[in-house]
């Protein structure tokens, strides 16, 4: 695997991470207890966060920081 393909993989990676946070973080400032919320709904939400620029570019920010750009 390329250093090219790794730094893909790392950003694909934590934008889903950063989306499902902010996901929980809204459902949880309604008041929405997140065990009662399936993890396919909450996984769902955070896909189409991902149509977000901002949140790529955050996450290519974060993989770059951690060496992977």
């Amino acid at each position: 695997m390329t250093h090219d393909e790794l730094a893909q993989i790392a950003v694909r990676v934590l934008a889903d991470h950063a989306a499902r946070k902010m996901v929980k973080e809204q459902l949880r400032q309604r008041g929405v207890k997140l065990s009662y919320v399936p993890a396919r709904e909450i996984a769902a939400q955070a896909k189409l966060l991902l149509a977000h620029p901002e949140i790529i570019v955050e996450a290519r920010a974060k993989a770059a920081e951690l060496g992977y750009a």
